[in-house]
């Protein structure tokens, strides 16, 4: 197995088991803006690139990657249906998610901490 199929296999496993973590003050989650921002950035991503993904799947799945104390069940997919979504797709969300995040005022480290998060899962076709 390559490094770059390890990456995506163990980004992949992140999502599918999910992530349990208190949220803290300090965690990347609150300094994203909690809930309401998360939220809004996952919603304004998925209008704008008008993906077939559940928002609100895929809001808990950040909240659970950052610190945000969500649990996420076991093989829940983010997708409304079965089609995978390109590595351009991909690249359009978050694009997509990083000017929402802009206007919403989040604090750059905290947008850099996300999408270094995010990242791996952008090398290949994905089903979310």
């Amino acid at each position: 197995m390559t490094n770059r199929n390890r990456m995506i296999t163990g980004a992949f496993l992140l999502i599918a088991f999910g992530i349990s973590t208190t949220a803290s003050a300090d965690s990347l989650y609150e300094r994203l803006g909690g809930t309401t921002v998360v939220s809004a950035v996952v919603a304004d991503a998925v209008d704008k690139t008008k993906l077939p993904l559940a928002k609100e799947l895929l809001s808990e799945r950040i909240c659970a990657l950052t610190g945000g104390g969500c649990k996420i069940a076991a093989g829940k997919p983010i997708g409304t249906n079965a089609q995978p979504i390109s590595s351009t797709e991909f690249s359009g969300l978050v694009e997509a998610m990083r000017e929402s995040m802009r206007a919403r005022d989040v604090p750059l480290a905290a947008r850099n901490q996300l999408l270094e998060i995010l990242a791996p899962m952008s090398r290949g076709p994905l089903t979310l």
